[in-house]
């Protein structure tokens, strides 16, 4: 009998960015306080679970959010993964005054290097096909961001890869948790958890 398998999909807490740019895949863009703070909500709301890894995009704020989720939940392995980092755009280091109604990273495309959200849902599924093969019947933590989150949300419901259908779901909030659980021949279970509203001025 094959075991259902419990993905928690963790967008870091909110970064340091005095600049108010979009930091991409930038280095050194650390969690700013309130991030922190952010980031152990989230792990006291996994405590309770018995995690049997933690995965990370290689960027700083990513990282410092999982090393909070692991002390939190006592998960002693914590991996890097390539595959949950953030979306490769040429928009990186414009300021955030650009992220005006109706702005899209995807349509059209701005650069031939640009990630498409096709591109994206792909190497996220890849990956996330990896880590339940993995951990069959198990539970893990995949911390990412937050476009490569909601762009997994929109093709594990069968919606079109568009910005409409982006901009139509759940969007995943700083330090949210989008859980995902794998069941055998039936549709993946999604449902969303946001432990940093608690704090004030969410």
């Amino acid at each position: 009998m094959t075991l259902p398998t419990t993905v928690f999909l963790v967008r870091h807490a909110e970064v340091h960015n005095p600049q108010d740019i979009l930091y991409g895949r930038l280095p050194r863009y650390r969690l700013s306080a309130r991030g922190l703070r952010q980031a152990r909500l989230t792990g006291l709301f996994l405590k309770g679970r018995s995690l049997d890894a933690i995965y990370t995009s290689p960027l700083l704020r990513a990282r410092q959010t999982a090393r909070i989720v692991a002390d939190a939940t006592k998960t002693r392995s914590v991996h890097q993964a390539r595959g949950l980092i953030e979306v490769l755009t040429s928009f990186q280091g414009s300021p955030n005054s650009i992220l005006k109604p109706g702005f899209s990273f995807y349509e059209p495309p701005r650069d031939p290097a640009d990630e498409s959200m096709q591109q994206v849902f792909d190497r996220m599924f890849a990956f996330l096909r990896l880590v339940t093969r993995r951990h069959q019947g198990g539970q893990v933590a995949l911390i990412s961001h937050a476009d490569p989150i909601t762009i997994t949300r929109v093709g594990l419901q069968g919606l079109d890869l568009t910005a409409a259908s982006l901009h139509s779901v759940v969007y995943a909030e700083r330090s949210s948790v989008t859980q995902i659980r794998f069941l055998p021949d039936a549709m993946p279970q999604l449902s969303y958890f946001d432990p940093a509203s608690l704090l004030a001025g969410r």
